[in-house]
């Protein structure tokens, strides 16, 4: 699968995910132990903000303001706020040349592609928090769940994933026949 065709999945699985919200659980909590679920689906919408803010130029250091703004980013419409989001980082990366772009992101300076992987990254491992939080079935393909493991599984061997702070390294032993998502979720120490 291209980076784009997994942005478009991943995009559109985290939507429909919080379409699913129920009214009474915005406040419920989520693997995310900091964040309830109104607070995911606010960084949700702010990190697609920031990552067109990237593209755009802007200094790492102004991620900052973003993430001071989750808590509020979700509005009172969450499922509009993440469509919008979703739909204005999607143009962004689209745009002619922004793949081989230098973003200066906090890691360090990266090229648009690999921004776009950070962003497929979140959407599927949060599409996981929030399928959880809600509690339905996370309904990620496969075939984006291996290209995200793939991703992160040579972070995780260096220890550089988890250096970062903000993975913990797994708590606890894989289980025995796990699934691909079992497998991604176990690397990203949920």
């Amino acid at each position: 699968m291209d980076a784009m065709d997994a942005l478009d999945a991943s995009a559109e699985r985290m939507v429909q995910l919080v379409r699913q919200v129920e009214p009474e659980q915005w406040n419920d909590p989520t693997p995310c132990t900091e964040w309830n679920i109104r607070t995911l689906v606010g960084h949700l919408v702010a990190t697609r903000q920031a990552y067109c803010a990237l593209l755009s130029g802007a200094a790492a250091a102004e991620l900052i303001s973003f993430a001071e703004r989750q808590d509020e980013a979700a509005g009172t419409d969450p499922v509009a706020a993440l469509r919008t989001a979703v739909a204005s980082v999607r143009t962004a990366f689209a745009e002619p040349g922004a793949l081989e772009r230098t973003v200066h992101h906090p890691i360090g300076d990266i090229f648009g592609s690999q921004l776009l992987a950070l962003l497929i990254m979140d959407s599927v491992i949060h599409s996981w928090d929030l399928a959880t939080a809600v509690g339905v079935d996370a309904g990620l393909d496969e075939q984006l769940v291996n290209q995200v493991y793939a991703f992160l599984a040579p972070r995780a061997e260096g220890g550089a994933l988890y250096a970062s702070g903000l993975f913990a390294a797994p708590g606890r032993p894989l289980p025995h026949g796990a699934t691909a998502l079992q497998r991604l979720i176990h690397l990203a120490g949920r």
